[in-house]
């Protein structure tokens, strides 16, 4: 029988914003309880109910529920007005998960590289019991599309001092800030001849909004457009906006990420459109970028035929890999646990 410790180190697997790890887990007299910890170097644009938090959380329930035992009750959400909290009964975590699962979830990764065609045979769905859906476009002049749609928010997103600095913040250049396990490891990152020296030097602000004057803000949003034009498919999650909704959203797609991966289908997400329609629709958006991210919701909704109160909560580029990724490390276990959990 697994150990809550050993059990956690596999749920924190999941995927989070920029590899911020936003969870924490204690003991109380409801069960195992986990709730959002902020564990970013600049303080996190999400919050503990932003949009990020809560795909990350839904992420996090997800390999929870992969992990479970039969035993007992599922896990419990609950939401506040300032924060949400996942509450597992202790049976949850009292048998000893199916090594399957457990391989499922360690070989969960992201692929910021190249992708070739996808397999002729039809990709396997997983059920999906939530609220949220997904849509798979193979189609190229869709993607084309919706790569117009994600070059609109980039080019906004270049010009954002506060994503600007929380990217920078989050991105570890030396072999002892990799091994802290915590943000994002450079080499993760696919970037031509030149371009770790080029990122490091646009890391301060200042010198970013200067070359911003002479308009590299357009070069950089195509680069990062770029592979997802070429992609060989894309899945689009898609659901409604009340956090509920977002995190059913972060468990549907923890459960497709899980299952591409086992088929050998590599996996990079892309959120900006996501992200700057969320700062749109907040009023945290300079209204020199409005125009553009109006322009990039209007592109998604006619693609995707969005209802009324849906919105884009994911992108995924897929295809079969070309190389294998460098993975994000995770903390050290003990840092997610309080008090006297991890004495059990």
């Amino acid at each position: 029988i697994m150990k809550p410790t050993d059990l956690i180190q596999l749920a924190v697997t999941a995927p989070s914003a920029d590899n911020s790890q936003p969870w924490q887990f204690f003991d109380s007299l409801e069960g195992i309880v986990c709730r959002y910890k902020d564990r970013a170097i600049k303080q996190d644009p999400f919050g503990p109910l932003g949009h990020g938090t809560l795909m990350s959380a839904g992420a996090l329930l997800e390999n929870i529920n992969t992990l479970r035992s039969d035993q007992g009750a599922p896990p419990r959400v609950f939401f506040d007005a300032k924060s949400w909290r996942i509450v597992m009964n202790t049976p949850t975590w009292s048998g000893s998960p199916d090594p399957a699962s457990i391989k499922l979830l360690c070989a969960r990764h992201t692929n910021r590289h190249p992708f070739t065609s996808l397999p002729t045979n039809p990709l396997h769905e997983p059920k999906n019991p939530f609220s949220a859906r997904k849509l798979l476009l193979t189609d190229q002049d869709s993607i084309k599309q919706l790569t117009k749609a994600l070059t609109e928010c980039s080019i906004a997103r270049f010009n954002s001092k506060e994503l600007h600095e929380w990217l920078f913040s989050s991105l570890r250049w030396t072999q002892a800030d990799v091994d802290s396990g915590t943000g994002l490891d450079f080499k993760t990152l696919h970037l031509p001849p030149g371009g770790r020296q080029f990122m490091q030097w646009i890391a301060p602000w200042e010198r970013m909004q200067l070359l911003n004057r002479f308009g590299i803000y357009r070069i950089l949003a195509a680069a990062d457009s770029a592979l997802f034009r070429q992609a060989p498919g894309v899945i689009a999650f898609v659901g409604g906006q009340a956090p509920e909704d977002i995190l059913e959203c972060g468990q549907l797609m923890q459960r497709t990420w899980l299952t591409l991966n086992a088929q050998g289908i590599a996996v990079h997400p892309y959120y900006v459109l996501t992200d700057l329609s969320n700062r749109l629709r907040q009023k945290k958006l300079d209204e020199r970028w409005s125009k553009k991210i109006i322009t990039a919701q209007a592109i998604a909704t006619e693609l995707l035929q969005l209802n009324k109160d849906e919105q884009v909560h994911m992108l995924f580029r897929i295809g079969t890999p070309l190389k294998t990724p460098v993975r994000s490390r995770r903390l050290p276990v003990a840092t997610f646990i309080a008090n006297d959990l991890g004495k059990r």
